[in-house]
């Protein structure tokens, strides 16, 4: 099950979840032991930061040097792949782009290791998470527009100074394109990846009880979907993804507030090679619902570096359409429940089934 942390809605924080990092932990003796081993110094300060969720993320200063250090610590949801995924992303980035990203210095992708776990052990870059930031202070247009050039500017470097894959999926070690963090995939064209993704879902509503209730209208919308001719999307390029890049993934400076800067993006376990429609769905969603002010000149600098856009992808309308039909049919955010019977549980499925009657009956009448 997919599980990006910022796609989880106001409603889901109340119910609680046995997810990715249930059952996972790393402990000070451990963190000793890694930090003497591969980088042969002492820790003076570990601290636990709740900002992850698939994984947990361990923030280590040491004696012998003034570097700063970050250990992630996977989630059990994903073996090898989410890890590697990261590495080879963090590898390409370094190699062709002036992005500020984390140095990986060890990592494991194994977790039958000796720590049980699978981590990555890498340098912390300076600078405060922006998701801080806005929960402190307003920021004003001036200060948005700034750290749009800065987005902007390494965005088109993921675009056009990587080498593009033919395929879409997770980056693999060997710099080959898998499977999906999903363990679907990969895929030549962007139809066989969203139907192979609605027949994922279809499993998920046959197997996990918490779909019960929307279960038989479900696979209804789904044996319609299967019906529907696609037309081809030959000008959607493949391009690199962070796949989750908004404000709790973005580190910045505001020593001077009307001009902060990026200074750091973090958390790339989900990059890969992704259709570039997909960003606008699972990246930017602070820049793009915010004002229209903001969202108009975020587009527009993107547009002026030729990166396609909403406002330029050809069909996007029911590209967007095809992305909430798949992403509704079977919520991630309800697997794993503990509190299945919260009554958040039916409003969510509730209104999952109405998003998708209402979007098949759209596909239906637009590819007719």
């Amino acid at each position: 099950m997919s599980a990006h942390s910022s796609s989880s809605s106001d409603s889901s924080e109340l119910l609680e979840r046995n997810g990715p990092t249930y059952g996972i932990s790393f402990t000070r003796a451990q963190a000793d032991t890694l930090i003497q081993q591969y980088l042969n110094k002492s820790i003076i300060s570990f601290e636990c930061i709740d900002t992850g969720y698939n994984n947990l993320i361990f923030f280590i200063d040491t004696t012998e040097s003034i570097e700063r250090y970050a250990l992630k610590i996977g989630g059990r949801y994903w073996k090898k792949i989410k890890t590697e995924a990261e590495v080879k992303a963090l590898e390409l980035l370094t190699k062709y782009t002036t992005i500020p990203v984390p140095k990986v210095l060890a990592y494991s992708s194994d977790r039958n290791n000796e720590y049980g776990v699978e981590w990555i052990l890498m340098t912390r870059l300076p600078g405060i998470n922006m998701t801080k930031i806005c929960e402190n202070q307003q920021l004003s247009f001036n200060a948005k527009k700034s750290i749009i050039q800065d987005l902007v500017n390494y965005i088109e470097q993921m675009h056009f100074r990587i080498p593009r894959f033919n395929k879409i999926g997770a980056f693999k070690i060997n710099e080959e394109i898998g499977t999906d963090l999903n363990q679907l995939g990969p895929w030549s064209s962007y139809e066989q990846f969203i139907r192979d993704r609605v027949q994922a879902n279809a499993m998920d509503l046959n197997t996990d009880p918490v779909f019960a209730p929307i279960k038989d209208s479900m696979l209804n919308a789904i044996h319609e979907f299967d019906k529907l001719k696609f037309p081809s999307f030959t000008n959607l390029p493949f391009i690199f993804s962070h796949g989750d890049l908004d404000i709790q993934n973005i580190l910045i400076s505001i020593d001077d507030p009307e001009s902060p800067h990026i200074t750091g993006i973090v958390d790339w376990e989900w990059a890969g090679s992704f259709p570039c429609s997909e960003e606008y769905f699972t990246s930017y969603q602070y820049f793009l619902n915010n004002d229209d002010n903001v969202r108009n000149y975020f587009l527009e600098e993107l547009e002026k570096r030729n990166i396609l856009t909403p406002r330029t992808i050809e069909q996007f309308s029911l590209i967007e359409k095809f992305n909430r039909f798949v992403t509704n049919l079977a919520l991630w955010d309800l697997t794993d429940l503990v509190n299945r019977e919260h009554p958040y549980v039916n409003k969510k499925l509730e209104k999952s089934r109405s998003i998708v009657q209402s979007v098949i009956c759209e596909l239906k009448n637009e590819l007719k």
